[in-house]
């Protein structure tokens, strides 16, 4: 990510950047900096000036009063045109985002949304950068998210399923843009390592092969589905959403007020690990039960997940409901 901060500020001979609300990039002191979720951010700075926050498009969670996508989609660009008139000196180099967000609760924005941002973009000379580190190379049933908004990024940002467990990372851009930076003028310690660079040309090779991204898509839309069906059965839910094999479940104690369910997410995490399945919890109040399994999983392996998430809200629940009532009855 600090590749293509400097790529962008390289190539504009600007020094601003305006990133989301609930977005995660990082851990060192210039991704903590464009990070938008507080509860990464916690003993981090003083962080970097000259970065400005727009609202994340969280259609479940949004500052507009609406549950209309594209609503929603049409304000965040606007509140995105918005940052850079009145949080930036005007020198913004790049607007920074997670085209599906990971740990921001597996964020999906409306199907206009990145297109709308764009248009703002290129009205003001500002380049888009896509951090693909959690959401690129299948997981979201595309090879790259981005590709599920029809607009293209300027620079792209790389990790995680490049080399499918080896270090490796990439930042890629234009040629302009990349050519921005002299040879020499940008180097790593273990930049360009032999090892991780054929593990990744090997990984991709096997993933298009064997159509990974399309096996996401699909298995990812029958999971959806099943998750579905558990909301409808299970008053812990209060939305399902995802991409691919990138799915959250967000828990609330009440659905009219959408009080996140903090500790009743980290009990389910408990539960389901104890029953052999591996799920994370995420968002920035740890409400969201993230499903981001390998793209190689079965469907009779992601049936057992669903059939172990079920039994874990229904014993999660069911306790919570009990302590409810006796809560009540006390008063």
């Amino acid at each position: 990510i600090e590749t293509a901060m400097r790529l962008a500020k390289a190539y504009t001979g600007r020094h601003e950047f305006i990133t989301l609300t609930h977005s995660f990039h990082g851990r060192s002191a210039g991704t903590l900096s464009i990070t938008g979720n507080k509860a990464r951010k916690t003993r981090g700075g003083p962080y970097l000036p000259g970065i400005a926050f727009a609202p994340a498009p969280y259609v479940y969670r949004n500052p507009f009063g609406t549950d209309d996508p594209e609503v929603v989609a049409e304000r965040c660009a606007e509140m995105v045109e918005w940052a850079i008139a009145y949080q930036s000196s005007g020198d913004v180099a790049a607007f920074i985002a997670e085209p599906v967000m990971g740990e921001g609760g597996i964020l999906v924005p409306p199907a206009s949304y990145f297109r709308r941002v764009k248009e703002v973009l290129d009205r003001h000379g500002i380049l888009f950068i896509a951090d693909e580190v959690q959401s690129g190379f299948g997981r979201t049933g595309k090879l790259f998210a981005i590709e599920h908004f029809g607009v293209e990024p300027d620079i792209m940002v790389l990790a995680k399923g490049i080399a499918d467990g080896f270090p490796l990372s990439a930042a890629i851009a234009r040629p302009e843009i990349a050519d921005s930076l002299k040879p020499g003028e940008h180097l790593s310690t273990f930049g360009g390592n032999p090892i991780s660079c054929a593990a990744g040309l090997a990984n991709v090779a096997v993933m298009l092969e064997e159509q990974l991204p399309e096996a996401s898509a699909r298995k990812g839309a029958r999971t959806l589905e099943q998750l579905r069906e558990l909301a409808a059965r299970h008053d812990l839910i209060g939305d399902v959403r995802g991409a691919g094999l990138m799915i959250g479940v967000e828990l609330v104690t009440d659905r009219a007020t959408k009080e996140p369910a903090t500790k009743q997410a980290a009990e389910i995490r408990t539960r389901c690990r104890e029953a052999g399945v591996l799920v994370g919890v995420g968002g920035i109040a740890g409400n969201v039960v993230r499903f981001q399994p390998p793209l190689t999983i079965t469907e009779v392996e992601l049936d057992r997940a669903v059939e172990t998430l079920d039994q874990a809200l229904t014993e999660v629940g069911g306790a919570a409901s009990t302590v409810s009532r006796q809560a009540v009855e006390a008063s």
